[in-house]
C-alpha cells in the first residue's frame, strides 16, 4: 500500500511537470516579431533630368534622372537575412518588428521573371548580387531594352538605383509602425561630352588641318551592374579588332545597313564640320552644353578603361582627300586631362564626367589605341551627380 502510494505520487509528478513545460511552451513560443508596418519614403542623390539636346537641369525628384517607377525592396534582419521582400512597388510594406535594415532597388524591369529573382533572396547579399542590364536605359521606365539597336536612344527616366539603410526601424523597440527615409544612388556613371572644338592653325604640326565629326560612341563599356555596384561587361561586348562594339558607322562615317544591339551607345552618323578659323583664340566648334552627347555607363576599374571616341574625317590641308580617324578619349585619365584627377581611369557609379575637348593633333587608326596628351586637351569635371570635369587638349 505503501509502495503503491509512492508510485502514483511519482507519476503525478511526471505528468505535473510535463504539463507544465507543455502550458509554458505554447503560452512562451519563441518569438519572431509581430505584425508590424513600414512606411516608406524615396529620396535620390543628387537629382538631375535629361535629353539628348541639353544637359540635365531638372532637379524634380519624380522626373528626369530621379525618376523611379517599378522597385522591389527587402526587409532584412539584424544578421541580413530576409523578413519581407516586397515586389509590388509599395511604399506601405506589411512586415514584422524583426526588420532592421531595408535595401531597395529601383527602376527594376518588374517582369514577373524578375520579381521572382527578388522574392527569392534569403538575404541582403543575394539581394544585392541580382543583377541590371545597361540597355534597359532606352526605355523611359527601365523595363524594356527594344530600343537598343536604336542610335541615341538611352532616356533619363529608367535608371537603375540602390538604396540601402543597415540602421532602421529601432522604433520597433516601441511601436509597430516605422516610417524610413530611404536615398537612391544611381548605379550609372554619366558621360558629357560638353564641349568639343579643334584649333589646328595655332599648331606647326597641322596648320591647314581640319575635322569633320561623324559619330560619337563609347568603347569598352560595363554593360551588367549588379545593385551592390559591381559591373562587368557581357562577352559580346568585348571589344577586338579595328571597329568599336558601339561603332555604327562604315569607315566613310556612313551609318551601318544593319545597327547592333549597342547602337544605343552611339550618336549614329554626324556630319558636323563646326565653324571658326580654328585658333585658340577663334577655334572651331562642333559642341558646346547646349548640344552635347552624353552617355550613361556603368562603373568601370582603371584595367582597359572606358573611353569615349570622336570619329571623323582629318584633312591635313584642303587638297587631301582627307582620313578617316579616331580620337579615343579615357575617361577620368591624368596623364591626358589639363586639370588634376584622382582615382585616373576609374568610373565611379552616380558621378557625371564632364569633357570638354579640344583637337589640335592627328587622330589614330584604331578607337582601341591611345592619343598622346598632346593631340587633345581635356578638361574633366567629377561630380557626384551634380557634375565632374576634364578638359583635353589633342595636338
Amino acid at each position: 500500500m505503501n509502495k503503491n502510494y509512492l508510485l502514483l505520487s511519482a507519476m503525478l509528478s511526471v505528468l505535473l511537470m510535463t504539463s507544465c513545460s507543455s502550458s509554458d511552451t505554447e503560452e512562451n513560443p519563441t518569438v519572431k516579431g509581430s505584425p508590424a508596418v513600414v512606411n516608406l519614403n524615396l529620396g535620390i542623390k543628387g537629382t538631375r533630368a535629361s535629353s539628348t539636346s541639353a544637359l540635365p537641369t531638372s532637379s524634380n525628384t519624380l522626373t528626369g534622372e530621379g525618376t523611379v517607377t517599378a522597385f522591389m525592396s527587402g526587409l532584412f534582419d539584424a544578421n541580413s537575412s530576409t523578413v519581407t521582400i516586397n515586389t509590388a512597388s509599395q511604399t506601405s510594406i506589411t512586415t514584422t518588428t524583426q526588420a532592421r535594415k531595408i535595401l531597395v532597388a529601383a527602376n527594376t524591369v518588374n517582369s514577373t521573371a524578375d520579381q521572382a529573382s527578388f522574392a527569392a533572396c534569403t538575404s541582403m547579399t543575394a539581394f544585392k548580387a541580382l543583377t541590371a542590364d545597361l540597355s534597359y536605359t532606352t526605355s523611359a521606365n527601365g523595363q524594356a531594352n527594344t530600343a537598343r539597336n536604336t542610335v541615341n536612344s538611352q532616356q533619363m527616366t529608367g535608371l537603375p538605383m540602390l538604396g540601402e539603410d543597415d540602421n532602421c526601424f529601432s522604433s520597433f523597440n516601441t511601436s509597430t509602425t516605422s516610417s524610413v527615409n530611404v536615398y537612391l544612388a544611381r548605379l550609372v556613371a554619366r558621360i558629357d561630352l560638353n564641349s568639343l572644338k579643334s584649333a589646328f592653325a595655332s599648331t606647326t604640326a597641322y596648320p591647314n588641318a581640319s575635322f569633320t565629326v561623324h559619330e560619337i560612341f563609347m568603347y569598352n563599356v560595363n554593360d551588367v551592374c549588379t545593385y551592390g555596384g559591381t559591373a562587368s561587361q557581357n562577352s559580346a561586348l568585348t571589344e577586338s579588332g579595328t571597329t568599336g562594339k558601339c561603332e555604327q558607322t562604315d569607315a566613310h562615317g556612313i551609318i551601318n545597313a544593319s545597327l547592333t544591339n549597342y547602337a544605343y551607345l552611339s550618336s549614329g552618323a554626324l556630319t558636323n564640320a563646326g565653324t571658326g578659323t580654328g585658333t585658340d583664340a577663334a577655334p572651331v566648334v562642333y559642341l558646346t552644353s547646349t548640344t552635347p552627347y552624353y552617355f550613361y555607363v556603368f562603373p568601370h576599374s582603371s584595367t582597359n578603361p572606358t573611353k569615349l571616341v570622336i570619329k571623323g574625317l582629318f584633312k591635313t590641308s584642303s587638297g587631301d582627300t582627307g582620313t578617316e580617324l579616331y580620337y579615343p578619349i579615357i575617361i577620368n585619365d591624368a596623364a591626358m586631362s589639363t586639370n588634376s584627377i584622382t582615382n585616373s581611369d576609374v568610373l565611379t557609379a552616380n558621378n557625371i564626367y564632364q569633357l570638354d575637348v579640344t583637337l589640335k593633333g592627328r587622330g589614330v587608326t584604331d578607337p582601341s589605341q591611345n592619343i598622346t596628351p598632346a593631340t587633345a586637351t581635356v578638361t574633366l569635371k567629377i561630380t557626384d551627380w551634380t557634375t565632374n570635369a576634364q578638359t583635353v587638349v589633342i595636338k
